[in-house]
């Protein structure tokens, strides 16, 4: 299943400071073993402890993570560092590739 979303999306789906650093997990390699599962991307992200993750291939807001942030239901950044790696399929992000709110 392809995803339902793209780069910007994601962007404005979280707040600047969750998307940057999610950005930073991503480039930084710390998504890893991810698999496709169904309907959900299903990885394993290297944050102060490895977090099991999962995101909806439909949807990048609905997850689950094993963070703090995760077990309360909010959208934290390794769930959009995992909805990074399903769109970019570990190619590296540009600046070219995310639209600023101000170039709408």
């Amino acid at each position: 299943m392809r995803v339902n979303y793209d780069l910007n999306k994601i962007k404005f789906a979280t707040d600047e400071a969750t998307f940057t650093r999610a950005v930073g997990l991503y480039e930084g390699g710390k998504v890893t073993d991810v698999e496709r599962l169904g309907g959900y991307y299903s990885a394993a992200v290297q944050g102060t402890t490895p977090y099991r993750v999962s995101v909806s291939a439909r949807n990048n807001k609905q997850g689950h993570c094993t963070c703090y942030r995760g077990q309360k239901d909010t959208l934290c950044k390794h769930m959009v560092a995992l909805a990074l790696h399903a769109v970019m399929d570990r190619k590296p992000l540009t600046e070219v590739e995310i639209i600023d709110e101000c170039d709408e």
